[in-house]
């Protein structure tokens, strides 16, 4: 299983990065925490990766929803279901609805977790081209 700084290293293929953090993925103790990247490119920003990476992150072969986000200055990449939970609980940040969902829903976290490794395949792809 690859985790999110595996996304990060295909990240840097298409523009150089000037601050990122990342958290969740697969754990050494066999725990699944939802995938959470955030990001920022270095200018000039990479206009056709953000096309190329939401066609991949919306390809119907996806086994969960995901909120991609390019409307800010850092841009985010987080399953859908965990803001989805920090609105419904008015959690400060997406780590304590990652926490709950982690608690209640480990398939959800497994499922989040290969599906960040098809992304990641895909990107590979994507630069192998």
């Amino acid at each position: 299983m690859m985790r999110p700084i595996d996304f990060l290293a295909q990240l840097r293929r298409f523009g150089s990065l000037e601050w990122y953090r990342h958290g969740g993925g697969a754990g050494d103790d066999d725990r699944f925490t939802p995938p959470l990247v955030v990001w920022r490119f270095a200018e000039p920003l990479p206009v056709s990766f953000a096309e190329d990476l939401r066609r991949i992150v919306e390809d119907e072969r996806r086994e969960i929803d995901w909120l991609f986000d390019t409307t800010r200055r850092n841009w985010v990449l987080v399953p859908s279901h965990v803001m989805e939970e920090k609105g419904r609980h008015q959690f400060a940040t997406e780590a304590q609805a990652a926490d709950l969902i982690v608690r209640n829903e480990p398939e959800y976290c497994r499922r989040s977790v290969r599906d960040l490794d098809r992304i990641i395949a895909a990107l590979d792809l994507l630069t192998a081209t």
